[in-house]
């Protein structure tokens, strides 16, 4: 029965440390990896999300559509961003980053000054479950089944909805869209309001599990920029759950043979030495590496 613990204790903790890299990616990878914004206030969106969510539930709203209103109100949010600010930056990468953390420092310090320092909790939901005698959190599992269908929804909209197919055509030509009638300053705008109401779903995900304060995002924005930069841009949804699934791996087989500390500093590791490797990420490595076999195997056949 112990060797069963510990073997579901490590599948756990990786499903866990999973979770987290995706749900903190989900929206940025529509945000950076699709529109090519350094959204360095992806955090700062989260952190809406979650205080939405912790007022909403408070007020006796239940805890699943509180967070659901903390992706409309991070939504929301992301617009009037987009609409006010964002918008004179596109294709413009270090303006955007350095405009994003400008605004990401305003909402914080907005936010603290409006708000203060008081700190609040939503209690976490579903209680727990022992195996041998580790306890085990239910809704930590939970997370990681959430932030799995948060990425499979990205994919089915991106790929297989008009308004997907628009917002892509969108983000690869502007011009030639706007030349079919689609309107771009809209899909733009709405497409960042996506990736914000994704991250607001993310911080309200995780509002559940954590004090949420003025500075509840700012952790959150390193782990989503690494996760989207090593999954690369080729393939932005695959290149995620790669990356989150070796990141993962690696932070997690170094909490258990050392500490947690030293498993967040081996993923940080893991993730420059992935980038030495592959510069351009997991995602562009695999395309590269498919459409050499690929023509490989029509050179054999034309042979």
């Amino acid at each position: 029965m112990e060797t069963y613990a510990v073997i579901f204790s490590f599948i756990y903790q990786y499903a866990d440390n999973a979770a987290f890299l995706l749900l903190s990616a989900v929206g940025l990878v529509i945000i950076f990896g699709m529109m090519g914004v350094i959204n360095m206030a992806h955090g700062e969106l989260m952190m809406i999300g979650a205080y939405v969510t912790a007022w909403s539930y408070h007020a006796g709203v239940p805890a699943p559509i509180a967070i659901i209103f903390g992706g409309i109100g991070a939504g929301l949010a992301g617009i009037v961003l987009e609409r006010l600010i964002i918008r004179f930056f596109y294709r413009k990468l270090l303006s955007s980053l350095v405009v994003t953390w400008g605004i990401s420092l305003v909402l914080t310090e907005g936010w603290l000054l409006i708000f203060g320092p008081s700190i609040l909790n939503v209690p976490t939901p579903f209680g727990s479950f022992d195996i041998g005698e580790s306890g085990f959190g239910i809704y930590r599992a939970v997370l990681f089944v959430v932030s799995l269908a948060l990425i499979a929804g990205v994919w089915v909209l991106f790929s297989f909805t008009g308004i997907g197919v628009r917002a892509r055509a969108t983000m690869e030509n502007p011009e030639m869209a706007e030349a079919f009638g689609i309107n771009t300053s809209r899909m733009y705008a709405l497409t960042f309001g996506l990736g914000s109401a994704f991250a607001g779903i993310a911080g309200g995900m995780f509002a559940l599990t954590a004090s949420i304060s003025p500075f509840f995002g700012v952790n959150y924005t390193l782990l989503a920029f690494i996760t989207v930069v090593v999954g690369g841009g080729a393939n932005v949804i695959s290149g995620i759950v790669m990356s989150a699934a070796a990141l993962a791996g690696a932070q997690t087989v170094m909490n258990n043979v050392w500490s947690v500390y030293v498993g967040y500093v081996s993923m940080m590791l893991a993730a420059f030495l992935f980038l030495l490797v592959l510069p351009r990420g997991i995602s562009d490595y695999l395309e590269r590496r498919k459409l050499r076999v690929k023509r490989k195997n029509e050179s054999k056949q034309h042979r």
